[in-house]
């Protein structure tokens, strides 16, 4: 009876294992074609594939044959969960490092690199990219290298360095344009659609028009299924363009005659991105309620898939003026939380990627040309040596710059706290106070040094009138050193000399006034950092925009739009509404 408890579960076991295997030998044999044949019949269910492709597999590593367990694992991959096909890759590119196969390897390097950039692991999707287009230099497989730089570019799409990614694009452009087998063509209207994307957000409606019909006339070439596709994506290109023309109607039938087919593929992202244009259509046309069932869905995408692209936090901007305006403080406030949970979001996601991708990218590439420069000149050792030195060199400044720049941003933004905290404190304590940097200390006024020197009448009179000049802003309107003395009534000479007193000069004082008034309005007036900078200028008396910016840098230690963008993100880090049309793309 004891023996009879103890056998039954380890039979149990058994048949639960050996089931599946006793199953799938009732219906193939074991040799790695009639397992292929089976593993690639659409008839059968993704568990019963997998199951055959773990006997595939489980074959090939009992039989040491590297190039069937990869062929196994690769088909693998794309079956099960993103989370358990990561560890598989990185079987694949050990297989192929040990068999050493560059092709193998750059391929699972691939593979690899696009389940991190569907997780928007930007930083680790683009080394293992960079690692595959090492590969693909070494072996000189031109149409890799281009898919892969095809790949590189996107990741700085994603990462919003357009500059770079286009620079990749054109790369993969240049090369598939000249091939005419169909697979290059497939490269080339990718590589076209993927310009057409970047110049879209750029805004540069000249570069995308031609784009555009480049694309048109090569799409042509392509088999009735792929064509329709691309065709969808064609439309959904013009519909941007039309919308960065103010073409709303062209615009909108453009994007809804593409909704379908992407709908389709299943292309979730670019689906709401044309949902944002049509909401953002329909609030230009005063639709607001039918721009905010749009703008809702991708509120829903943000709570289903917990992340969204970039430019879709623009909704949130809308939906929180729409709240705002309807009175509906609890949707609000929850729409506010929302914006705030995906700016974290993003901040997590490209924490040290705009600092260190280009500078990481660069390095690669100065190693791999310094690898390369070694093999070419070893029969000559002084060219070879000078070479390394200038490479040294640059990687040295290279890493110097960088440096440089995280320093100065830092300095910037500590400068811009303490300008910012003093503004407030001024406010609070001398409201007509000019505003006086830290350097400024030595030109105490006068009558700080002496306390024993007795004001005259007439000082006592135009100190009192300037204060009331500067009660009435009169210094943001032109005005000349006469002007002011005949307003006053005084001379030339006598409001120079108390000026130069008490003032530090006629136009130390006028601009200091001036560049204080401009600091207050814009930390308090954010419609007011729309203006150009020209406009700015005019506003606060400066002739141009030249002339004012010198001065509030010379003032501040920072410039206009510096102050002005950390303004900006301030707003954003405390969750603060901003007029939704002034992130119209």
């Amino acid at each position: 009876m004891i023996f009879h408890k103890a056998v039954t579960p380890i039979l149990l076991i058994m048949i639960i294992f050996l089931f599946p295997i006793l199953t799938l030998g009732q219906t193939a044999d074991s040799s790695y074609e009639s397992l292929w044949k089976i593993i690639q019949t659409d008839t059968i269910s993704k568990g019963k594939k997998i199951q055959y492709l773990n006997l595939y597999i489980h074959k090939a590593q009992q039989e040491k044959n590297s190039l069937k367990e990869y062929q196994g694992l690769e088909k693998k991959v794309f079956l099960i969960s993103e989370s358990k096909a990561l560890s598989l890759t990185e079987d694949l590119v050990n297989i192929g490092k040990k068999i050493k196969n560059d092709s193998l390897i750059e391929r699972a390097l691939l593979i690899k690199s696009s389940f991190l950039y569907a997780n928007r692991d930007f930083k680790h999707a683009l080394n293992y990219s960079i690692e595959a287009e090492e590969y693909n230099l070494k072996s000189n497989n031109q149409y890799n290298l281009n898919s892969t730089r095809i790949d590189i570019g996107n990741i700085y799409f994603h990462s919003r360095d357009y500059q770079k990614a286009l620079s990749y694009f054109l790369k993969a452009k240049d090369y598939f344009q000249h091939k005419k087998d169909y697979n290059h063509i497939r490269g080339y209207i990718n590589s076209l659609y993927c310009l057409n994307r970047t110049y879209w957000q750029l805004k540069n409606i000249d570069s995308l028009s031609s784009t555009i019909k480049e694309s048109e006339q090569n799409i042509e070439l392509l088999k009735s299924n792929h064509k329709a596709l691309e065709n969808a994506y064609l439309n959904y290109i013009k519909g941007g363009l039309s919308f960065l023309q103010n073409n709303y109607v062209l615009a909108q039938q453009n994007f809804e005659k593409a909704l379908p087919f992407i709908q389709e593929s299943e292309d979730f992202t670019n689906e709401h991105v044309i949902y944002l244009y049509l909401g953002k259509i329909a609030w230009q046309q005063n639709q607001k309620q039918k721009a905010i069932d749009y703008f809702i869905k991708i509120d829903e995408l943000f709570k289903t898939k917990k992340f969204l692209n970039y430019e879709l936090r623009e909704t949130y901007d809308y939906l929180i003026a729409y709240y705002k305006e309807t009175n509906q403080p609890k949707l609000q406030l929850q729409a506010t939380e929302n914006l705030i949970a995906l700016n974290q979001q993003f901040e997590k996601e490209q924490q040290n990627i705009t600092n260190t991708l280009h500078y990481e990218l660069e390095t690669k590439k100065l190693e791999y040309d310094r690898d390369t420069l070694q093999k070419q000149l070893k029969t000559n050792q002084n060219t070879f040596s000078f070479w390394i030195i200038i490479l040294g060199i640059t990687l040295l400044l290279l890493t110097f710059y960088s440096y440089w720049q995280y320093i100065q941003k830092k300095k910037s933004r500590q400068s811009f706290n303490n300008l910012l905290n003093e503004i407030l404190a001024n406010e609070q304590q001398y409201p007509n106070f000019s505003l006086k940097r830290e350097k400024d200390k030595s030109a105490v006024s006068k009558d700080f040094q002496d306390t024993s020197k007795e004001l005259s009448f007439t000082e006592q009179r135009l100190l009192n009138e300037l204060d009331r000049f500067e009660k009435e802003k009169r210094y943001l309107n032109p005005v000349k050193l006469d002007d002011l003395a005949e307003s006053l009534g005084t001379n030339r000479n006598t409001l120079s000399k108390i000026l130069n007193t008490h003032k530090e000069g006629f136009s130390s004082y006028i601009n200091k006034l001036r560049i204080q008034q401009a600091l207050t309005d814009l930390t308090h007036k954010s419609n007011l950092r729309k203006h150009s900078m020209q406009e700015l200028a005019e506003m606060y008396g400066f002739s141009n925009s030249k002339t004012f910016t010198n001065q509030f840098k010379s003032e501040t230690g920072l410039t206009p739009s510096y102050f002005i963008e950390q303004l900006e993100l301030n707003d954003i880090k405390k969750g603060n509404e901003h007029n939704p049309q002034t992130h119209n793309k």
